[in-house]
């Protein structure tokens, strides 16, 4: 057993205390070490308490008596449990070990491949952007919906349209109003893109609602207050008395009134009309607004006063003229101004009969009989 020798730092520093200086003892002391532990071949001490621990351990494992096998059985059963748990837990380390590695060398590659992908879309897109406007939707076919008076290579050569054009290029941005300018009997005009290679056109026929005279010329307007033709005079649609244009008027353009008041005047009796399934209405005298006059067959004058109550109105002008109180050939005047009852008078000297009339017979003072004829309104 190898011994570390230990100098006598209290003997050398007594016996040298007064001969040398403190680094000089310093100096000397750390000399001294370096040589004690050169000869004790640089190894270091063993404790004595940790001899005596191990002596005592032997000692008590001597005193102790011999397992039995059975308890020896079962602490190798113990151990190799805990061996085979052991391995099983390193196993499963090594297990989601590799798991993690696998997921984030998935996460990479997945990672690289989203930008794959990415670069692969906006490289399909920039194809087929090229493609839809060079070689994809060009025009094949265009096909022409709603009546009208027009054929439909008319309708097609006012669109403007040659049947080749690229659709996804095509601009439909004010072609309609182009069209309407040009096609002067269409209330409306609609174009729609049906890709790949087709384009409709829809089309509305306008519908005459009145004309009025302007300038020596007999205007025909639409429903929608759109000036259809000059050819008034050959139509049946109600001539309008009184209706004063705001400016000159010109076939195909929207027409106004000095007074807006009468356009919706024309348009709210037109629509009445129509509703109320009345047909033979010749004039419309709108000069007074509050004294409405029209005329139907050329021999029934109808004074409606204001559109105030304009439905019930022409209801019962549908009664009067069609129901039988009014004979195919009379000439009379109409006072409907006043809904509550209905005023009918002649304007010939052919007999009439007031509609609808109640005679009651009663009594004079002398004994005659007399007859006394009273005026109701319709269906009283």
């Amino acid at each position: 057993m190898e011994v570390s020798v230990i100098p006598d730092f209290h003997r050398l520093n007594k016996s040298r205390t007064v001969e040398m200086s403190k680094e000089e003892l310093r100096e000397k002391l750390r000399e001294e070490t370096e040589r004690s532990r050169r000869n004790a071949g640089h190894r270091k001490p063993v404790r004595e308490d940790s001899r005596r621990q191990k002596k005592i351990a032997e000692a008590t494992k001597k005193q102790l008596p011999p397992q039995s096998p059975a308890r020896k059985k079962r602490v190798a059963q113990v151990k190799k449990q805990e061996a085979q748990q052991r391995k099983q837990e390193a196993q499963q380390r090594k297990q989601e070990e590799k798991l993690l590695r696998e997921k984030q060398r998935s996460r990479r590659r997945h990672g690289s491949n989203i930008v794959y992908y990415v670069m692969l879309a906006v490289l399909a897109a920039v194809i087929f952007a090229v493609l839809s406007v060079t070689v994809l939707f060009n025009t094949e076919k265009i096909i022409v919906e709603g009546d009208s008076d027009y054929t439909d290579e008319q309708i097609i050569e006012a669109s403007g349209l040659k049947g080749n054009e690229n659709l996804v290029r095509l601009s439909l941005t004010g072609l309609p109003e182009k069209m309407l300018d040009r096609l002067v009997t269409l209330d409306s005009v609609k174009i729609e893109k049906i890709f790949p290679t087709t384009i409709k056109i829809s089309v509305v026929r306008s519908v005459p609602m009145a004309c009025f005279i302007y300038e020596g010329k007999n205007y025909v307007i639409s429903h929608i207050g759109r000036v259809m033709s000059t050819e008034g005079a050959n139509t049946d649609c109600m001539q309008v008395l009184g209706y004063k244009p705001a400016e000159s008027v010109i076939v195909g353009s929207f027409i106004k009134a000095e007074d807006e008041e009468q356009d919706k005047l024309v348009q709210e009796i037109s629509r009445a009309i129509e509703k109320a399934g009345i047909e033979g209405i010749g004039t419309v005298d709108i000069t007074d607004n509050l004294s409405i006059v029209l005329t139907y067959d050329n021999r029934v004058e109808i004074h409606i006063g204001s559109v105030l109550e304009i439905d019930q109105k022409m209801r019962i002008i549908n009664e009067l003229l069609f129901n039988g109180h009014i004979a195919e050939t009379e000439h009379v005047t109409l006072d409907v101004s006043d809904t509550s009852r209905a005023i009918q008078r002649p304007i010939t000297s052919a007999p009439l009969t007031p509609i609808p009339v109640i005679y009651e017979n009663e009594e004079s003072e002398d004994g005659e009989t007399t007859e006394e004829a009273r005026e109701t309104a319709p269906g009283a």
